[in-house]
Protein backbone atom coordinates (compact mmCIF):
# COMPACT_ATOMS: atom_id res chain seq x y z
CA UNK A 1 0.00 0.00 0.00
CA UNK A 2 2.82 2.66 0.69
CA UNK A 3 4.21 1.93 -3.08
CA UNK A 4 0.53 3.24 -4.11
CA UNK A 5 1.12 6.54 -1.73
CA UNK A 6 4.53 7.30 -3.16
CA UNK A 7 3.47 6.84 -6.81
CA UNK A 8 0.70 9.42 -6.23
CA UNK A 9 2.90 11.74 -4.72
CA UNK A 10 5.01 11.91 -7.78
CA UNK A 11 2.09 12.49 -10.01
CA UNK A 12 1.35 15.50 -7.68
CA UNK A 13 4.81 16.81 -7.82
CA UNK A 14 5.14 16.79 -11.61
CA UNK A 15 1.63 18.23 -11.84
CA UNK A 16 3.37 21.20 -9.62
CA UNK A 17 6.24 21.40 -11.47
CA UNK A 18 4.21 22.05 -14.60
CA UNK A 19 2.36 25.14 -13.51
CA UNK A 20 5.16 26.63 -11.89
CA UNK A 21 7.07 26.28 -15.26
CA UNK A 22 3.06 27.67 -17.43
CA UNK A 23 2.95 30.16 -14.93
CA UNK A 24 6.21 31.88 -15.66
CA UNK A 25 6.24 31.39 -19.31
CA UNK A 26 2.63 33.30 -19.31
CA UNK A 27 4.16 35.93 -17.37
CA UNK A 28 7.12 36.48 -19.49
CA UNK A 29 5.02 35.85 -22.39
CA UNK A 30 2.75 39.48 -21.41
CA UNK A 31 5.41 41.46 -22.26
CA UNK A 32 6.71 40.04 -25.91
CA UNK A 33 4.11 41.83 -27.57
CA UNK A 34 5.52 45.26 -26.67
CA UNK A 35 5.94 47.12 -29.48
CA UNK A 36 9.80 47.77 -30.70
CA UNK A 37 10.85 51.48 -31.52
CA UNK A 38 13.67 52.33 -33.94
CA UNK A 39 14.64 55.50 -35.35
CA UNK A 40 14.13 55.88 -39.40
CA UNK A 41 17.05 56.13 -40.73
CA UNK A 42 15.98 59.26 -41.98
CA UNK A 43 16.22 61.12 -39.25
CA UNK A 44 13.03 62.32 -38.95
CA UNK A 45 10.74 61.46 -35.90
CA UNK A 46 7.19 61.46 -36.08
CA UNK A 47 5.89 63.43 -33.53
CA UNK A 48 3.62 62.23 -31.01
CA UNK A 49 -0.08 63.91 -30.99
CA UNK A 50 -2.62 64.09 -28.31
CA UNK A 51 -5.75 62.54 -28.19
CA UNK A 52 -7.33 65.54 -29.17
CA UNK A 53 -5.45 66.28 -32.76
CA UNK A 54 -7.43 65.81 -35.67
CA UNK A 55 -6.89 62.81 -37.73
CA UNK A 56 -5.45 64.89 -40.88
CA UNK A 57 -3.06 67.01 -38.64
CA UNK A 58 0.50 67.76 -40.12
CA UNK A 59 2.92 69.21 -38.00
CA UNK A 60 5.91 71.20 -39.09
CA UNK A 61 8.98 69.54 -37.89
CA UNK A 62 12.65 69.85 -38.80
CA UNK A 63 14.45 69.10 -42.09
CA UNK A 64 16.24 65.67 -42.09
CA UNK A 65 19.66 65.35 -41.66
CA UNK A 66 21.53 64.16 -44.65
CA UNK A 67 20.84 64.92 -48.65
CA UNK A 68 19.80 60.76 -49.48
CA UNK A 69 16.92 59.95 -47.85
CA UNK A 70 16.98 56.21 -49.17
CA UNK A 71 18.46 54.49 -51.98
CA UNK A 72 21.43 54.97 -54.40
CA UNK A 73 24.07 52.43 -55.27
CA UNK A 74 28.00 52.37 -54.25
CA UNK A 75 30.75 51.63 -56.24
CA UNK A 76 28.60 52.62 -59.48
CA UNK A 77 29.88 53.70 -62.90
CA UNK A 78 27.35 55.82 -63.57
CA UNK A 79 26.29 58.62 -61.38
CA UNK A 80 23.32 61.44 -61.39
CA UNK A 81 24.07 64.63 -59.76
CA UNK A 82 21.03 66.59 -58.66
CA UNK A 83 21.64 70.52 -57.54
CA UNK A 84 18.98 72.64 -56.31
CA UNK A 85 19.53 76.23 -56.98
CA UNK A 86 16.11 77.02 -56.03
CA UNK A 87 15.49 79.22 -52.91
CA UNK A 88 13.90 77.01 -51.22
CA UNK A 89 14.48 73.00 -50.50
CA UNK A 90 13.89 69.83 -52.56
CA UNK A 91 12.45 66.82 -51.43
CA UNK A 92 13.77 64.77 -54.53
CA UNK A 93 12.49 61.29 -56.38
CA UNK A 94 14.65 59.56 -58.62
CA UNK A 95 12.39 56.87 -60.36
CA UNK A 96 13.67 54.20 -62.52
CA UNK A 97 12.09 53.24 -66.02
CA UNK A 98 10.03 50.31 -64.29
CA UNK A 99 8.16 53.01 -62.12
CA UNK A 100 10.19 51.90 -59.00
CA UNK A 101 11.81 54.46 -56.43
CA UNK A 102 15.21 53.92 -56.43
CA UNK A 103 16.00 57.51 -54.24
CA UNK A 104 14.65 59.88 -52.23
CA UNK A 105 16.86 62.95 -51.55
CA UNK A 106 16.08 66.03 -49.43
CA UNK A 107 17.90 69.20 -50.68
CA UNK A 108 18.35 72.23 -49.12
CA UNK A 109 18.85 75.27 -51.12
CA UNK A 110 21.91 75.67 -52.97
CA UNK A 111 22.94 71.50 -51.89
CA UNK A 112 23.95 69.28 -54.36
CA UNK A 113 24.45 65.43 -54.46
CA UNK A 114 26.03 63.06 -56.47
CA UNK A 115 24.05 59.67 -56.29
CA UNK A 116 25.48 56.43 -57.89
CA UNK A 117 22.73 55.10 -60.81
CA UNK A 118 23.34 51.70 -62.85
CA UNK A 119 22.99 52.98 -66.33
CA UNK A 120 19.20 53.01 -67.13
CA UNK A 121 16.38 55.85 -68.06
CA UNK A 122 15.60 57.69 -65.15
CA UNK A 123 12.74 60.67 -64.10
CA UNK A 124 13.04 62.75 -61.01
CA UNK A 125 9.99 64.16 -59.16
CA UNK A 126 10.35 66.88 -56.61
CA UNK A 127 8.21 68.80 -54.14
CA UNK A 128 9.32 71.89 -52.94
CA UNK A 129 8.43 74.49 -50.64
CA UNK A 130 9.72 76.96 -47.66
CA UNK A 131 11.80 75.12 -45.04
CA UNK A 132 9.96 76.76 -42.32
CA UNK A 133 7.07 74.11 -43.17
CA UNK A 134 8.51 70.80 -43.79
CA UNK A 135 6.01 68.50 -42.52
CA UNK A 136 7.86 65.12 -43.49
CA UNK A 137 7.63 62.91 -46.10
CA UNK A 138 3.88 61.93 -45.96
CA UNK A 139 2.87 65.84 -45.92
CA UNK A 140 6.02 67.52 -47.17
CA UNK A 141 5.68 71.32 -47.13
CA UNK A 142 1.51 71.49 -46.40
CA UNK A 143 -0.01 73.53 -48.46
CA UNK A 144 2.84 75.29 -49.56
CA UNK A 145 4.25 72.04 -51.46
CA UNK A 146 4.64 72.92 -55.37
CA UNK A 147 5.29 69.55 -57.25
CA UNK A 148 6.83 69.14 -60.57
CA UNK A 149 8.17 66.29 -63.16
CA UNK A 150 11.02 66.39 -65.79
CA UNK A 151 11.45 64.83 -68.53
CA UNK A 152 12.96 61.03 -68.57
CA UNK A 153 16.52 60.65 -69.34
CA UNK A 154 18.91 57.98 -70.40
CA UNK A 155 22.09 57.91 -68.18
CA UNK A 156 24.75 55.12 -70.19
CA UNK A 157 27.53 53.06 -68.59
CA UNK A 158 30.32 55.36 -67.28
CA UNK A 159 28.55 58.33 -67.59
CA UNK A 160 26.83 61.07 -65.67
CA UNK A 161 24.04 63.26 -65.72
CA UNK A 162 23.73 66.70 -64.06
CA UNK A 163 20.41 67.87 -63.15
CA UNK A 164 19.74 71.59 -61.91
CA UNK A 165 16.51 72.64 -60.06
CA UNK A 166 15.78 76.60 -60.92
CA UNK A 167 13.21 78.72 -61.06
CA UNK A 168 13.01 80.97 -64.74
CA UNK A 169 10.66 83.60 -65.49
CA UNK A 170 10.13 83.29 -68.88
CA UNK A 171 6.97 83.95 -71.80
CA UNK A 172 4.78 80.93 -71.89
CA UNK A 173 6.37 77.62 -73.63
CA UNK A 174 9.71 78.75 -74.07
CA UNK A 175 12.55 76.44 -72.91
CA UNK A 176 10.40 75.12 -69.60
CA UNK A 177 11.38 71.50 -69.25
CA UNK A 178 9.80 70.93 -66.31
CA UNK A 179 6.48 69.98 -65.54
CA UNK A 180 3.82 71.33 -62.83
CA UNK A 181 2.02 68.11 -61.35
CA UNK A 182 -0.31 67.45 -58.52
CA UNK A 183 0.15 65.82 -55.45
CA UNK A 184 -1.25 62.46 -56.12
CA UNK A 185 1.42 62.03 -59.31
CA UNK A 186 4.38 62.80 -57.03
Amino acid sequence: MSDNGDKGCGCLVIIVIGLVISGYQSCTDKHSSSPVVSQPSTGYVAPSYSSGSPANYSPIVSEPYGALQSGGRDNSDSELILKNSLSNPAYVKVINNNGQICATLYLRSNESYKLGVDPSSYTIKYVSGPSNQWRGTSHYFGSYSTFFVGHTSFIPYGNRLTLTFYQTTSRYGSGNTLKKISEDEF
